[in-house]
Formats: structure tokens, sequence, C-alpha cells
């Protein structure tokens, strides 16, 4: 399989890029995300505070306590534990979209980062798994347009990243290349490409036909 070099020009807004060899890996850039970002650390400080308190509660358990004051506490204790726990997992779940090509591997992975750009949960699909890519305009200018990816034998297509339309054409486009030219056993290599405005029929809306890349 080819090693593919993406080199992208011109100022992005809405994505930003880390390039290598094997492929790319595109984010949303965290400036869109200010309240998420907020909603992520009120999350973060409030599981902490729970699990804190779930230890405090034990310094109210009178000396003398009976059996059944201590289960009560106990289960209460285990409650705010396990509570607080699931609430600090949720915020560093991250609400910014990343998807990261292997063209070498042959593998397209979806996750979502954190504000400390770190992701825990990322869904690995194979490129050979994948029937088509499309994007879905908004009907708001101003609004961010939406990359779906429709994986064989799913009703649903997933959504990979948001942001503005002509960077996520250029998204589009790479993509359906680099997935070709891994099925391609000598394909011929691409020259690096600045960010600019794609020809509108190449990149369908979800009333489109969807750009198959394979």
């Amino acid at each position: 399989m080819e090693e593919v070099e993406n080199v992208y020009g011109g100022e992005w807004n809405s994505v930003s890029f880390m390039t290598t060899k094997s492929g790319l890996t595109a984010r949303e850039q965290s400036d869109r995300f200010n309240f998420e970002a907020m909603t992520e650390l009120v999350l973060r400080l409030a599981g902490g505070l729970m699990v804190a308190g779930s230890t405090l509660l034990w310094l109210i358990l009178p000396m003398h306590a009976s059996t059944e004051q201590i289960l009560s506490h106990s289960a209460l204790s285990t409650l705010f534990a396990a509570t607080g726990l699931f609430v600090y997992a949720y915020g560093t779940r991250g609400f910014r979209r990343q998807m990261s090509l292997d063209a070498i591997k042959g593998t397209l992975s979806l996750t979502k980062i954190n504000m400390n750009e770190k992701g825990r949960v990322a869904r690995d699909i194979d490129l050979d798994a994948i029937e088509s890519l499309f994007l879905r305009r908004p009907a708001v200018r101003s609004a961010p347009a939406s990359l779906y990816i429709r994986v064989h034998e799913s009703e649903d297509p997933l959504l990979a990243l948001t942001g503005n339309t002509e960077e996520l054409e250029v998204i589009h486009q790479d993509l359906c290349e680099i997935i070709q030219a891994s099925d391609t056993p000598s394909p011929t290599p691409r020259r690096p490409r600045a960010k600019k405005r794609l020809t509108p029929k190449l990149f369908g809306s979800d009333k489109d036909k969807e750009n198959v890349p394979a």
C-alpha cells in the first residue's frame, strides 16, 4: 500500500490537521467548543467532589453505630462514589470529534477528544468496510457542515467531523483518493494540495448521490 503524505496550505478555521506518511488526523478546533469545554470542566469537578464526598460520609457515622446504620452508610457511600466516577468519566470523554486515517494499516478511527486533546474511546473502521462518504451541507450558510461515513451492514451513517463546508470538501476528496489508492496495486503518487474551493459535482449533499470511495 502506498504511503500518502498530504500537505495542506492556507488558513483552516474549523478543523486542524496532523499529517503523516501513512495518512492524516483531522480534529475539530477547540475554539468552537468553549461551552463544551466549560461543561467538561464542571463535570470533572462535580464527579471528583462526589467521590470525595463518598469518603466524607463515614465521618458523620456515629462512633457506636448499629449494623443497620453501617449498611445504610455503606450503600449511600457506594452510590455517591459510583455516580461520581460516572460523571467524571463522562466529563473526560470529551465533545470534539477527531478522525484519524492510517492508509498503511487500512483503518479509519473515529473518536471524541477532551480539552486535553485526549480520546478515551475510539471506533476503528476497516477501509474495506466503508461503503461511501458524503457531506451534509447546512441549511444556513453560517452553520457548520457535516462529514458522514456510511459503513456496510449499517443503516445509520457515522458522523466523522463538523466544520466549514469548503474545508470538509477537501478532507472528503482526500479520503476518497486515499481509500481508492489503498486498493490500487501501483498507485500514482498524489501531489500536495492547498485548500481551495472544489467543484460542486464532486461533493453531493445528503440529498445527492454519495461519493463511493472504492
